[in-house]
């Protein structure tokens, strides 16, 4: 939900990223994605912490999102994730 104009300087910071970050201004994707917030006053229409790991084909292999039990995502499972389905092997 963060601006292109943030994202770019996100990825610049990072030294760059081999994929495209993407805007959601209108809160589209958090509610085709079922990751909009409606629980708490504040956060209405936020986008809960999350994460999807979408394959060439456009199709969601992997996804994480945010828990009272875990507020941050075990980021050595997800980059494991990511290079099991970047090199197209099964689940």
């Amino acid at each position: 939900m963060d601006s292109v104009f943030s994202h770019q300087a996100f990825a610049k910071e990072l030294g760059g990223l081999p994929f495209e970050l993407i805007g959601d201004f209108e809160r589209k994707m958090v509610t085709d994605y079922g990751v909009r917030r409606e629980d708490s006053p504040g956060y209405s229409g936020v986008g809960r912490r999350s994460i999807f790991i979408i394959d060439h084909d456009g199709i969601i292999r992997w996804t994480w999102v945010t828990s009272p039990e875990q507020r941050l995502p075990d980021y050595d499972q997800v980059l494991e994730q990511a290079k099991v389905i970047a090199a197209g092997a099964p689940d």
